[in-house]
């Protein structure tokens, strides 16, 4: 190849007006490599990031079923205090000594004894 045609070769690459080449062909495509040592990285990352997704959801989980938990017992509490006051007043109107004193004498038969009947000890 002579000398003129290598310089009209190179005019014909590069820009006429700038005299810059233009590389106009596409870059070529960079492949994605990974080390093993990398992979072995993101592989323990990944496993970290699900155990602490995982317990995370756990945590909500078992934080709501307490609370659902706590409210029944709260309800179960309220009803057995309830209960307990019934109790209380239904044991207070059978103790009262009025009540003791009509069933004594309308059921067994009782009566209020006379002084005659009264002995006191000393």
């Amino acid at each position: 190849m002579t000398r003129r045609e290598r310089v009209s070769k190179m005019v014909r690459s590069r820009n006429g007006k700038t005299g810059v080449r233009v590389n106009n062909s596409r870059p070529k495509t960079r492949r994605f490599y990974v080390t093993p040592r990398q992979l072995l990285l993101i592989i323990f990352m990944l496993f970290l990031f699900m155990g602490s997704s995982i317990g995370y959801v756990w945590s909500n989980f078992q934080s709501t079923r307490i609370g659902y938990d706590l409210s029944q017992l709260k309800r179960e509490e309220m009803k057995l205090r309830e209960e307990n006051q019934r109790l209380r007043l239904e044991l207070a109107i059978l103790k009262s000594p009025q009540r003791l004193e009509t069933q004594a004498i309308e059921r067994l038969g009782l009566r209020q004894p006379t002084p005659e009947q009264i002995i006191v000890l000393q």
